[in-house]
Formats: C-alpha cells, structure tokens, sequence
C-alpha cells in the first residue's frame, strides 16, 4: 500500500484534504500531520481580532476532514524531512514513511531583533484571537498601548482592526504603527496615502521610514528619533517560508522557500512537492499570498494522484494579477486590481462576502 503524507494543513492542501476519500478508495494510506485541528484563514485574521468574526467564521476543522474521509489525521509538529530514507521527523521524535509527500508548511513571521514576552507574531493566525481577548480584558482596568510593527498589508491590517477594538472600549486603547518604509510599499501609492489617512483620522500614531533596531521588554528602539513605548506589541513585519526545509537539506531560495517546478514538485526529488507559502516557483517568483496557495490547490491534488499512479502531472500557471483587498477595520477597505485603487464600504463588503464563500465551499461538509 503506497503511503501519502499531506505535511500541514494549509490553503494549498485543503482541496486534496476534501478529495481523501478517493485516494483511501484507491488503496493509498493517506495521514495528514498538522499542529493542531483547526486551520485558520489568514484572510480573515484582522476581522477576527477585532472581533468582526468568531473564530468558528474563520477556521476548517482539518482533523474532522480529514478523519470523516477514512484518512489518519496526526497532531504534531515537522521538524525535518529525510528524503533519502523517505522519512518525515516530528519534533518528538516519531518517524512517519511516505511514498509521496505535499507540503503545505505555511511561514513564519520574521524574528525581530531583541526580544519581549509581551511581543506576538501575528502568525499562526489564532494568536490574533488571543490578543483581542486579552486587548478587551486589559481595557477593562485601564489604558493600554499596542504596537503594531510592520508597514505592510498585515500592519495595517492589524492596526485598523486594532482601532476598532478599542473604539467603545472602559479605557482608551493607543494604537502606534512602526513601519521601515511607506505604508503599502509595493501597492500604488495612492494605496498608502489613503492607509495612511485612515489610521491618523481614527487616532493612531503612524511611524514610516523608521527601521526597528531592538525591541526590549516595553519599548521598540528605532534607528533614530524616540522609542516607542508599549504595554503589547504585534509583529507583522514581514513573513518567511518555514525553516524546515532548510534543516532538511532540500534546494531552497534565498530567503528558504523549497524549490518547486512547474508541476509543484520539488526540483531534486520528485517524491516531494508542495504549495503555499513555504515554496518558492522555480519558473516564476509569487508573493506570498493566499491566492496563490488557494489557485495551486486543485493542481497539487490532481498531480498528487498523477504521480501516484505514473500518470502526467500538470503545469500550475499562476495569474499574473491578483484582486487584493484590505480590511480596514472601521467597515471600508482597500481594493487594488492593477493601477485601480478604491477605498470604502463597498470595498470592505466585496472582501467579506468573497471570504465568507471561500470559508462555505470548504465548511459546508
């Protein structure tokens, strides 16, 4: 019996996790290994923040799909891939054989310089949710200063929502945005004037061009001019693939991302290949965005099944434009389709009903 292993339980997997059954029936022992039983949507983590979403809005019960499909759903986190002995290591020291082996381990946040118990990457997304409840808990004996440290989509992102949290709140919440360059620097510029705008008219302090030099127990170190003092920060300056693939010896970018062909599948092993975040497109480069890793889904199961089978697999040809819309947090967003940039409410419920179809065709079941 060939054995299957789905490596996390991303965007990129979650149509090969709702199409298990056929594999199972095939005579393919299919187990998916993920940190935990739920996947969160990381297009709805600010809103979930905030408390625009619960969290049942905004995740998939990967362990309920995957079992209610007769594969074996298995808890616990990757720490190396041995490809020579076709061997996947956990951290606790199991050992899982495959035959073939997707990975989907998503990214990580990057590490700032320095270090402070009352930092919190923004990834994985369900850290989101435990700031908001403690966000909420901590107003109601006092004010409270929040940091957002990043410039970019997720910053500002995560400092609306923030804003939205606060408003209404016992006690008022300060919101400071720590950004290294412009806002939204590879959206058109308007994109960022009109952040920029949004944040200050709703109260936040907006830091641009200033780079972090060390975060210390409550206080941000800039590059120049005065540190920024917090009571909790947020890191989202910016994500990296996961380092997994680096200990493991694979061909990996420079930034650690496994080298994938044009079928997904690894460019040194064909036994291996992978989607989301945690690659890098050998045939052309892609933002890390969901997207991507949603529109690679359907081609990573098909080849997935090919390869099991020696059958051809299939070339994933990635959009060359992508819709990107950002959730603001006071009801408006931020649409940008090539030079088009618009803000408002009709903005923010395109975005909301787009995500909210997404969730239903992977929840329904």
């Amino acid at each position: 019996m060939k054995k299957l292993i789905l490596a996390g339980a991303g965007h990129a997997h979650l149509m090969t996790i709702r199409n298990l059954s056929a594999f199972i029936s095939a005579g393919v022992s299919a187990t998916v290994v993920s940190a935990g039983d739920f996947h969160y949507y990381s297009g709805m983590g600010p809103g979930l923040l905030a408390g625009i979403y619960r969290p049942e809005e905004t995740r998939f019960d990967v362990r309920k799909m995957t079992e209610a499909r007769g594969a074996t759903f298995l808890q616990g986190v990757i720490e190396r891939i041995d490809a020579a002995g076709r061997r996947v290591i956990l951290a606790d020291g199991r050992t899982l054989a495959y035959d073939l082996l997707s990975c989907n381990l998503g990214s990580d946040v990057i590490t700032l310089p320095g270090a402070s118990p009352h930092l919190i990457p923004v990834k994985p997304i369900d850290n989101l949710h435990r700031a908001g409840a403690e966000i909420r808990n901590r107003l109601q004996g006092g004010p409270l200063r929040v940091a957002v440290i990043g410039g970019g989509p997720a910053g500002v992102e995560v400092a609306g929502n923030l804003l939205r949290l606060g408003k209404g709140a016992a006690h008022p919440l300060a919101v400071t945005l720590v950004s290294r360059d412009d806002l939204l620097l590879r959206y058109p510029a308007r994109a960022g004037t009109l952040a920029l705008a949004s944040l200050r008219q709703r109260g936040a302090t907006v830091i641009e061009r200033q780079a972090v030099r060390q975060v210390e127990a409550s206080r941000i170190v800039l590059d120049a001019g005065e540190p920024v003092l917090f009571d909790l920060a947020l890191n989202a300056a910016g994500i990296g693939p996961s380092a997994v693939f680096g200990r493991s010896g694979l061909p990996v970018s420079k930034d650690g991302g496994l080298r994938v062909n044009a079928h997904l599948q690894c460019v040194s092993d064909p036994a291996i290949f992978g989607g989301g975040d945690g690659i890098h497109f050998d045939p052309q480069p892609l933002d890390r965005v969901g997207v991507y890793a949603v529109r690679q889904g359907p081609v990573l199961c098909r080849n997935l099944t090919a390869a099991l089978n020696g059958k051809p697999l299939k070339a994933f040809l990635p959009q060359r434009r992508y819709l990107s819309i950002l959730n603001l947090g006071d009801g408006r967003g931020i649409l940008a389709w090539r030079s088009l940039i618009v803000s408002g409410h009709l903005a923010f419920r395109l975005k909301d009903a787009i995500d909210r179809s997404f969730m239903r065709r992977f929840q329904k079941e």
